[in-house]
């Protein structure tokens, strides 16, 4: 399971002492990839960012940025198995898996944000489909005026029968080569990989 911090703890101080912030004390700005975050604090990927209201509600705190939840082409939420629970009412345990909304749905959202912080989108599939979703997150970015990242999440067991392809080094090569096939993404779009834990010396050579 995963622990998940509301957005609600970020509305704790407004975007506008974030911005601040160095009136008070030392900066949390930060840039990542060429894009400028008003915090270096700000969501995962995770349930707290499923809907359009997730996202505005992170939109409207003082997080640095704002990131969805995974979307993965044919994955399905099987309410059997995926469950959650907030023993405290802040912070969730859960096994929820990646979202139930489809890709389309998180390209349909961000335009809608205020485009005051940069925009991270979480997806995984297939390499194939990883890179078309890449494609169309590069013809989005540059209507976005707080900047667009791509996180490729290759670090959550969520297929069955699967481990986590981040510790497979030459399949994640060879994912990633089909990935880019079609060549690099340009500029204007930040892409980044989310890859598992590595807690074995074999892992680091």
């Amino acid at each position: 399971g995963t622990v998940s911090i509301p957005p609600s703890v970020y509305m704790a101080a407004s975007s506008d002492n974030a911005v601040n912030a160095s009136a008070e004390g030392p900066s949390l700005r930060t840039v990542v990839c060429g894009l400028s975050l008003p915090s270096c604090v700000f969501n995962s990927s995770n349930p707290f960012a499923t809907s359009l209201e997730d996202l505005q509600a992170l939109d409207a705190s003082a997080a640095g940025a704002v990131a969805t939840r995974t979307a993965c082409p044919g994955f399905v939420h099987d309410e059997a198995t995926m469950k959650w629970a907030s023993p405290d009412g802040a912070n969730t345990i859960n096994c929820l898996g990646y979202s139930p909304l489809p890709f389309e749905y998180y390209t349909g959202c961000l335009p809608q944000l205020s485009g005051a912080k940069p925009c991270w989108l979480s997806i995984s599939g297939s390499a194939e489909e990883v890179g078309a979703m890449v494609r169309e997150a590069a013809a989005l970015a540059p209507s976005l005026p707080g900047g667009l990242a791509v996180e490729i999440n290759l670090s959550c067991p969520n297929i069955a029968g699967k481990p986590p392809l981040a510790y497979d080094f030459d399949a994640l090569r060879d994912y990633l080569g089909t990935v880019f096939d079609a060549g690099p993404p340009p500029p204007t779009l930040a892409v980044g990989v989310k890859t598992t834990p590595y807690f074995y010396d074999a892992q680091y050579t």
